[in-house]
């Protein structure tokens, strides 16, 4: 973090365990007239990953073995994550060199690509705790660049996106990825077909499939595939690159491995995601709740662009009817030990406040409604990719009575240009919280809903880890139906 002041490292430290700051105001006194219920994904034990890899290199999911596919072939590459992922390359590696060896392919005829998408590139110490010291020093590895001059075009998406694509990926016989599954905020997972596009494709393309058009797209939503214009032009552009192999890993929340799957890229990344489905989908709640606090712990509390993540988590919870109940007050807990993340998330809302509303923020949701409506109609005329978090800080905020955000790297001007309210630590967020929930909110009608019961109080750890039952995976049923029905199977609902 640098150098901090006292106060900020405090509330940063106090924020490290996520579960652990929860249980403790769970047994203090701030919510003690509360009825306080928690919403958290139960991780099934961790598995025995060289013991279960090897098992799945052997039968792999709708492919011949990684051994069969290598024969007769002269090279291959192996596309991984890279450090802001947690995909255990370094343990996947060895097998998977040994099944390439078994088919004809030596070292020699392989190469590893970073697939960092439009980030920055991984730097040499990054690249050897990702492989291994070893294997980082014996393979050839180079980071993509998704502006590089001899990116390959290998054909256009049903939609008329070009697909770019690293040479090396287009040019090696066989094509290998490792990834990590979990739900992501609009490609509905990680994982699987991810591993070309954003991962080694070039600039163009990933403006194209993350555009905002796309992101507005309703089917666009965590454990949403069927339907996802995004997923399916993410397939499209895979088959084009000729993605043959992929191993993938589920993670637990302290990023132990839970599963692993290997083989055909669509066969193998859907077991993954019916995995998940069965771990992850938390029962929807019996009633909307007066308060969601809320946090990504590790490693996504690392900034507010990642943090945002978490926002996207509960916007189903946000979603539920509420009929004449006032909407829930969100407490946001992130340390945000490095800071922001991202200048261009914030670059729509100062422009809003320099030109049109003075940042004179206080919080109050009329106002942060009117900022959100004004930042999504700028970025409608100018988006970049990394406005795709200034798109779900608009959409999200209005949807909250208020956001409370105890995020101790962030300044608090920076918090209130986004239209929410900072609180210095966690107990001082709550008591905010609770405050403005009792006070039957003079400037919000109809805000007395809570005089006669406790209020309802919804912890949710890392949402963005979490289904919550119909409420999104209905989403994708009514679109197979819709499916069935076009292609005669069954009525139309």
């Amino acid at each position: 973090m640098g150098s901090v002041c006292p106060s900020v490292k405090a509330a940063c430290d106090q924020l490290a365990d996520l579960d652990a700051e929860l249980d403790r105001l769970t047994a203090s006194s701030a919510l003690e007239d509360c009825e306080v219920v928690r919403l958290a994904v139960s991780d099934p034990p961790p598995i025995d990953l060289p013991a279960a890899l090897t098992a799945a290199l052997a039968k792999p999911v709708g492919t011949p073995p990684l051994r069969n596919l290598a024969t007769g072939r002269h090279s291959a590459v192996i596309i991984t994550s890279d450090a802001t992922r947690a995909t255990p390359s370094r343990e996947m590696i060895g097998p998977v060199m040994e099944e390439l060896a078994c088919g004809g392919i030596g070292t020699d005829g392989v190469d590893v690509v970073i697939g960092v998408g439009a980030h920055r590139p991984a730097g040499r110490d990054e690249i050897e705790r990702l492989l291994g010291a070893e294997w980082a020093a014996r393979l050839r590895v180079t980071n993509h660049d998704a502006r590089a001059a001899d990116l390959v075009d290998v054909g256009r998406t049903a939609r008329g996106t070009r697909v770019l694509l690293n040479r090396r990926v287009a040019e090696a016989d066989l094509c290998i990825a490792f990834g990590q599954v979990e739900p992501h905020e609009f490609a509905g997972f990680t994982g699987g077909r991810k591993a070309i596009l954003p991962a080694v494709a070039g600039y163009e393309t990933i403006v194209r499939n993350h555009g905002l058009d796309m992101l507005c797209n309703a089917s666009a939503r965590p454990g949403v595939l069927y339907g996802n214009p995004i997923h399916e032009e993410m397939l499209a552009a895979a088959r084009l690159a000729g993605l043959h192999f992929i191993v993938n890993v589920a993670l637990d929340r302290h990023l132990r491995p839970v599963a692993v799957a290997a083989g055909d890229p669509r066969a193998a990344h859907e077991q993954l995601v019916h995995f998940l489905r069965s771990q992850c989908t938390l029962p929807t709640p019996a009633r909307p709740p007066s308060a969601i606090i809320t946090g990504p712990g590790q490693p996504l509390d690392i900034n507010l662009y990642q943090t945002v993540k978490a926002l996207v988590g509960i916007e189903p919870l946000l979603d539920m009817d509420y009929g004449t109940a006032p909407r829930p007050v969100v407490v946001l807990l992130s340390r945000c030990w490095d800071g922001g993340g991202s200048e261009e998330m914030f670059e729509p809302f100062l422009q809003v406040c320099e030109h049109h509303h003075p940042v004179t923020m206080t919080g109050v949701s009329p106002e942060a409604r009117a900022v959100s409506e004004a930042a999504l109609a700028r970025l409608h005329r100018n988006y970049t990719i990394e406005k795709d978090e200034s798109y779900y800080v608009a959409r999200v905020t209005p949807k909250c009575r208020r956001v409370i955000a105890c995020c101790p790297g962030v300044p608090d001007e920076r918090l209130r240009v986004l239209g929410w309210e900072p609180a210095a630590d966690c107990d001082s967020a709550v008591t905010q919280a609770l405050r403005l929930i009792r006070s039957c909110g003079a400037d919000e009608p109809g805000n007395s809903a809570y005089e006669d019961e406790p209020p309802r109080v919804m912890l949710c750890p890392r949402p963005q880890r979490a289904l919550f039952g119909p409420l999104q995976l209905g989403v994708d049923m009514r679109v197979i139906r819709h499916r069935f029905a076009a292609d005669g199977y069954l009525p139309t609902p």
